[in-house]
């Protein structure tokens, strides 16, 4: 083999080498990204059925008011 055919293997097992240096970096980047977007939407689905229940309450509370006004004014 020649200086030439040593340095041309050297050189793609480097490439090879960045290049999955490079993939791994990507699949790190994405997973990372997913788990982030999965918090978020986990935070964003615990605020919605958080307001659900303050509405809920809200309601009966109002219906509560409501029926003790019809009592009183039945008396």
């Amino acid at each position: 083999m020649s200086v030439l055919d040593n340095a041309k293997d050297a050189m793609k097992s480097a490439g090879d080498k960045i290049s999955e240096a490079a993939d791994s970096a990507k699949d790190k980047v994405s997973e990372a990204a997913e788990t982030a977007k999965d918090k978020v939407s986990d935070a964003a689905d615990k605020a919605k059925a958080d307001a659900k229940v303050g509405k809920a309450k809200a309601e009966q509370g109002a219906t509560e008011m409501k029926n003790d006004a019809k009592d009183k004014m039945r008396n």
